[in-house]
C-alpha cells in the first residue's frame, strides 16, 4: 500500500529537475515570485529518497525525493496553507553517483497547488531555494508592487524622438514603450551642458525624478532592464544621438542578471 500511495503522488505532481545553483539574483527572485501562486517560508523537515518502482520519468544521474516540509510563513497564497507541505525535487547523484543527503533546511519555495491538498509543484527547476531574509523581503517587494497594478509589464519600445533645447548642447530624449494592456510608460533622457546626462522614467503622468530614475532591485526596473532590448529595434527610426540616448538607459539600467 505505501508503494502504490507514493507512485500516486509522483503522477498527482508536476514534477521539475532542481540542480544546485549559485545564489539567486533578483530578476531571479522576481521571475519565479511572479510565476507562483503560492511562494511560503518553510522548513523542510523530510526528504525521503525514492526508489525507481516510485519515480516514473526520472532522468538518469537523478535522486528523486519525496519533501515534506513545515509552513513557517504565507507570503503569498491563494488560500490558507496547511502546516504540512509535500512536493516532489530531483536532485543530480554526486561525483561518485552518491544521492544527496538532505537534512532539516530552511527553505523559500515558489510553488504551484497540486491534485490534492497539502500537494504542491515547485514552478521551475531552482524553485526550492535555501532560505534568507533578503530574498524573503525581494519576494515581498515585488509582489506588493505587482498587487498594485502600478508597474506594466514592458515588451518593446514603440517609439522615439529626440528634440533640441533652448541652448546649444541641451536636448530630450523620450522612448514610448510597448506593454501588455497598453498602459503608457516612457523614459526620458536629459542632456544639459556641462551636467551628465540624467533617466527618468513616467507612468502615465507620473515622472519618477529619483535618483537614476529607476531604483534598482524593484519590480519597475526588474521590468525594464529584462524586458528592454539592448539596441532600439529597425523600425525605429532613430539618429545617432537618440541611439546613444538608448545605449546611455540600457547602461544605466544595467543587466538582467540571472543565476538560472
Amino acid at each position: 500500500m505505501r508503494f502504490q500511495s507514493v507512485r500516486l503522488l509522483a503522477v498527482a505532481f508536476a514534477l521539475v529537475t532542481a540542480v544546485p545553483t549559485a545564489a539567486a539574483s533578483f530578476a531571479d527572485l522576481a521571475t519565479r515570485s511572479l510565476a507562483a501562486p503560492v511562494v511560503v517560508r518553510a522548513t523542510a523537515v523530510k526528504s525521503e529518497r525514492l526508489g525507481a518502482r516510485d519515480a516514473p520519468g526520472l532522468a538518469a544521474g537523478m535522486a528523486r525525493y519525496l519533501v515534506t516540509a513545515a509552513t513557517v510563513t504565507a507570503i503569498a497564497a491563494p488560500s490558507s496553507l496547511p502546516p504540512r507541505l509535500s512536493y516532489l525535487l530531483d536532485l543530480p547523484l554526486d561525483a561518485r553517483g552518491k544521492p544527496a543527503k538532505l537534512g532539516a533546511r530552511d527553505v523559500l519555495l515558489f510553488l504551484r497547488p497540486g491534485n490534492a491538498p497539502g500537494q504542491f509543484a515547485l514552478v521551475d527547476a531552482h524553485a526550492e531555494t535555501a532560505w534568507s531574509a533578503g530574498d524573503e523581503a525581494a519576494a515581498r517587494a515585488v509582489l506588493i508592487d505587482a498587487r498594485s497594478g502600478k508597474v506594466p509589464v514592458v515588451t518593446g519600445v514603440a517609439s522615439a524622438f529626440r528634440v533640441p533645447g533652448g541652448v546649444p548642447g541641451e536636448a530630450e530624449s523620450q522612448f514610448f514603450l510597448a506593454t501588455e494592456g497598453g498602459k503608457p510608460v516612457s523614459l526620458v533622457v536629459l542632456t544639459r551642458p556641462g551636467m551628465p546626462r540624467r533617466l527618468s522614467v513616467a507612468l502615465g503622468d507620473v515622472i519618477d525624478d529619483a535618483a537614476g530614475g529607476v531604483t534598482p532591485a524593484t519590480l519597475l526596473w526588474f521590468r525594464l532592464a529584462c524586458g528592454l532590448p539592448e539596441r532600439l529595434p529597425a523600425t525605429i527610426d532613430a539618429d545617432a544621438e537618440t541611439a546613444s540616448d538608448w545605449n546611455f538607459v540600457r547602461t544605466s539600467l544595467g543587466p538582467c542578471e540571472r543565476t538560472i
